[in-house]
């Protein structure tokens, strides 16, 4: 609760850093089930500040939420693939061209 609250009136690096780290915090208990009552529990945060946090950083380009055939976003399906796979395909490639 405190995060989203820090979230809300931050800006600009510090909106972002406050972002990553309820990213995290998500990320983690990404398994759990039934997911939003687990988070609602466990990190005080409602379903849809969660959402929104996850589209804020979507919005800036940081992550890429997962969708349907038919459009909707599919927020967890997205968590539980980046706690299975944490590199994306564009930090590899950004590594390779660095080196």
């Amino acid at each position: 609760m405190f995060e989203y609250k820090k979230f809300k009136v931050s800006s600009g690096d510090e909106k972002v850093k406050v972002a990553k780290g309820i990213l995290k915090k998500l990320i983690e208990i990404a398994d759990s089930e039934p997911y939003w009552k687990v988070v609602e529990e466990t990190l005080g945060l409602k379903e849809r500040e969660a959402k929104e946090v996850l589209l804020f950083l979507e919005s800036i380009g940081e992550l890429t939420i997962r969708r349907a055939k038919n459009g909707r976003r599919l927020y967890v399906l997205t968590l539980r693939e980046r706690k299975e796979n944490p590199q994306t395909l564009d930090k590899w490639l950004k590594v390779s061209k660095t080196v």
